[in-house]
């Protein structure tokens, strides 16, 4: 727990698929994923105490960030009140306290990483999993949302799995 560990490597070298078969989209041709102690190499990807950002962010267009961030939660049996709560505090973790109402459309690409962030630790997972979370992002707003990221590791104590081919990004 409370681990940062970077996959660091050329394009086409495997860190993006050794990520996918830790979040159970992919599985490995030999070997054992255990996440906590757990043997999870045969468990779906729904059944893993993991969350994703992926480099796209992958958010919803059509959902303000606030409903973004609830999704997981009220997709997984929460009562919507509740989820909405819990989301509204994530999103003031990742500073966009008050912006809940904004669709991606009208926030900056660190806002919508944000929302992404955001929505990948409100359901609390054992490993949260980035996948080049930056690479769409200018330079000063790369360093800023990386520390930022970081920053939230530490405080809240997950283990993190970073994919980068950017030599500088990995060792910050």
């Amino acid at each position: 727990p409370g681990t940062l560990v970077t996959l660091l490597g050329p394009s086409g070298c495997g860190k993006t698929t050794t990520l996918r078969m830790l979040a159970g989209l992919e599985h490995p041709s030999s070997g054992r994923i255990l996440i906590g102690g757990k043997d999870v190499t045969m468990l779906p990807a729904n059944e893993r105490d993991v969350s994703m950002v992926f480099q796209s962010y992958a958010l919803f267009p059509h959902m303000t960030a606030l409903d973004n961030v609830a999704y997981g939660l009220e997709s997984s049996g929460m009562k919507r009140k509740a989820a909405r709560e819990k989301a509204e505090d994530a999103l003031g973790l990742v500073g966009l306290a008050g912006m809940g109402a904004r669709l991606p459309a009208e926030l900056s690409g660190g806002q919508q990483q944000r929302v992404a962030v955001a929505r990948a630790l409100v359901v609390e997972p054992q490993v949260l999993l980035l996948d080049e979370p930056l690479s769409n992002l200018d330079a000063r707003l790369r360093r800023r949302v990386r520390t930022d990221i970081r920053e939230l590791q530490q405080r809240l104590g997950f283990t993190a799995v970073y994919v980068t081919h950017d030599q500088d990004e990995a060792l910050a």
